[in-house]
């Protein structure tokens, strides 16, 4: 019996892994399509954390964000639309909007500066605080549930940007923007 109920919360986890429609991505401007800064030694930027879950919507997210050493990041802005923000983005968020985000939302703005011309890469990574660690939405269905999702660009420093396409064909993704 044990083994057959361990089997079977294998198969939910994995379906669920596989049906990830939520995508996170890092960009440098409001309409999420640069996803890279060029220095010339000492540049501000503002870095914008997107968001999207292409089928059900978003109520809350989790994930935290790893900066290089290169770069100071100063003055972070809370999107209006959250109702609760706890932690802070380099030890890990969560963050909880008012209503259903059915469209692409941006959670955070941070102003930052890159100070040296070498390549480099902020990165979306798994809060640590979240047990187990985790970047995750919980969707709009009711109950809140929990999935997976698609970490979709960094912010890459002083290089091309490079898109996540493991999950999905490129085609897919130029059709989210």
């Amino acid at each position: 019996m044990k083994k057959a109920l361990l089997i079977a919360v294998a198969i939910l986890m994995v379906a669920s892994a596989v049906n990830a429609k939520g995508y996170i991505g890092l960009f440098a401007d409001g309409s999420h399509s640069v996803c890279n800064v060029m220095s010339t030694g000492f540049t501000p930027f503002t870095m914008w954390i997107w968001c999207l879950e292409e089928q059900v919507g978003l109520t809350a997210a989790e994930f935290a964000i790893g900066f290089p050493t290169n770069v100071i990041a100063s003055t972070v802005t809370i999107n209006p639309l959250i109702a609760a923000a706890l932690g802070t983005i380099q030890a890990g968020t969560s963050v909880s909007f008012f209503a259903c985000q059915n469209d692409w939302v941006w959670t955070h703005q941070v102003a930052c500066y890159v100070v040296s011309t070498s390549p480099d890469i902020i990165q979306v990574i798994a809060d640590p605080g979240a047990i187990p660690p985790a970047y995750q939405f919980s969707t709009c269905e009711l109950g809140g549930p929990l999935e997976p999702i698609t970490r979709l660009s960094h912010l890459y420093l002083n290089q091309p940007c490079v898109y996540a396409t493991k999950d999905a064909s490129w085609g897919a993704i130029k059709s989210l923007f």
